[in-house]
């Protein structure tokens, strides 16, 4: 049936919607050239999936793909929410919808920004109800559903919509074609690709090379460089602060890289020793000291440090952090015994005396649990998302400004390769980011990270506990406020 889409088209709809409860602001006074051009290109296929097409034909058959390529903070999530949301509101019965993502975190922001959008214009999406991972509309039956990389779940699938969202951090192509030969099959499909820009020559590029030179079927759009009003300038000077130039080109300016951004330089590290320190084996009266220990037991190493916060001696007059002494165990044929770790606690803590020990909950639960009721001690998730964020963004900092200190050769070992110490292991890693935007230390094949994590923890620590922490403002690169997702 042909119907006059006057009313119910998808710009009145966006016109329509608030962006709060008992706000007045409409998303329509806020929409960008360059949404409203995403917008208006997908509207012809949404409209033709609702069977809600004008009174004339369109000339030609609208296109049903899109790539949307935008920086970070840039509205991908939200934007396309409204669309989902006016597509299970308006549209035939029974339609069916996917959003697939690297996890089910990501693929869950869509759901979220969905729900935000019903929470704050209750009339107009009465009808929208919300289950675990599923978004569905109780009057016709249509629903979207939220999917991660299970790929053995996702052949044979018919869907009426399909997203992909932030497929640059998508690991394997597996998931990604079986969803677009899904959308081929059926003819009104719509199939969206939501991304920043990656990294690297792979499938990923290969797929938007793919959709760039096929326009007459992709609607293909990037924009390059931040153009959200909602961004503040200031905002983005922390983050060119904070980030890799390779990392803050590829999550702000979204442009392309070859590979991660290096954490630091060689030099940025050989810059903050200090030859007018030494390792200690005793403690200072009256300073209280951080230590972090990261057990490996066969095959990482397993690195201890200790360090302390010195007020006015930081390289602009502020405080800095100085480490104390670093120690390693490099692994051998035998296992490292836990033994090691509690005999390095018991000495640091006799030598010491005020120490704080930062250990992490998985790999040292027994000692933790032996050792918590007459030691000062920490629980850190070393591989936890949030935490390694912190970590990776606040010890890049601190190095960059030259705010942390030690001796040299600080965490040196004996290595074939030549010279392998704190500074060189810094140097070696990469700094990742995720598709939520966080970001993580890792090293290459063969190396190490373990000496780094170590410094980074105990740093975080003593950051969180400063009573000036306006001299190291550690700020997560986030999304916008508002819907700006």
């Amino acid at each position: 049936m042909i119907l006059d889409a006057t009313k119910n088209c998808p710009a009145v709809f966006r016109n329509e919607i608030r962006f709060e409860p008992e706000g007045d602001e409409r998303f329509g006074l806020r929409i960008q050239p360059w949404q409203e051009r995403d917008f208006a290109a997908l509207d012809p296929a949404w409209q033709a999936l609702a069977r809600r097409r004008r009174r004339r034909p369109p000339r030609r058959a609208p296109r049903r793909r899109a790539w949307i390529e935008r920086p970070r903070g840039h509205s991908k999530t939200f934007d396309m929410a409204v669309q989902i949301a006016w597509v299970l509101l308006k549209g035939r019965k029974g339609l069916s919808g996917l959003v697939a993502a690297a996890d089910r975190d990501q693929a869950n922001l869509v759901w979220e920004a969905v729900r935000r959008l019903h929470d704050a214009n209750p009339g107009v999406c009465r009808r929208l109800k919300f289950h675990k991972h599923l978004v569905s509309n109780d009057r016709t039956a249509s629903q979207l559903e939220i999917i991660s990389a299970d790929v053995a779940s996702s052949w044979g699938l018919l869907p009426d919509f399909v997203i992909c969202d932030e497929l640059c951090h998508w690991d394997k192509p597996d998931l990604f074609h079986s969803l677009s030969s899904s959308a081929a099959k059926t003819p009104d499909c719509v199939f969206a690709v939501l991304t920043n820009a990656g990294i690297g020559r792979g499938w990923q590029w290969d797929a938007r090379e793919h959709a760039r030179s096929h326009p007459e079927d992709w609607h293909f759009s990037t924009l390059p460089g931040p153009h959200a009003p909602w961004i503040a300038a200031e905002s983005l000077a922390e983050q060119r602060r904070l980030l890799p130039a390779p990392v803050f080109a590829r999550l702000w300016m979204n442009e392309w890289q070859h590979s991660d951004g290096e954490f630091v330089t060689l030099a940025e590290a050989e810059a903050c020793r200090d030859p007018g320190l030494a390792e200690r084996s005793r403690g200072r009266p009256g300073t209280q000291y951080v230590a972090a220990i990261d057990y490996a037991e066969k095959h990482d190493f397993t690195a201890a440090v200790l360090l302390h916060r010195e007020p006015g001696s930081g390289e602009s007059g502020g405080e800095r952090i100085v480490v104390d002494r670093l120690d390693v165990m490099v692994p051998g044929p035998d296992p490292v015994p836990v033994a090691w770790v509690e005999e390095w606690i018991a000495r640091v803590a006799r030598d010491f005396q005020s120490v704080r020990f930062i250990l992490d909950e998985h790999q040292l639960v027994g000692s933790i649990q032996k050792l918590e009721g007459e030691r000062d001690i920490r629980r850190f998730e070393f591989q936890g998302g949030k935490g390694n964020h912190a970590l990776a963004l606040a010890l890049r900092r601190l190095i960059v400004e030259r705010n942390v200190a030690w001796y040299p050769d600080c965490g040196a070992v004996a290595s074939d390769r030549g010279r392998d110490d704190l500074e060189t292991e810094l140097a070696s890693l990469l700094l990742k980011s995720s598709a939520g935007g966080h970001c993580r230390i890792d090293h290459r094949p063969n190396l190490h990270d373990d000496r780094a994590f170590v410094l980074g923890a105990a740093c975080l620590d003593l950051l969180r506990e400063s009573t000036t922490t306006d001299w190291l403002h550690v700020t997560a690169p986030t999304r916008a406020g508002g819907f700006s997702l």
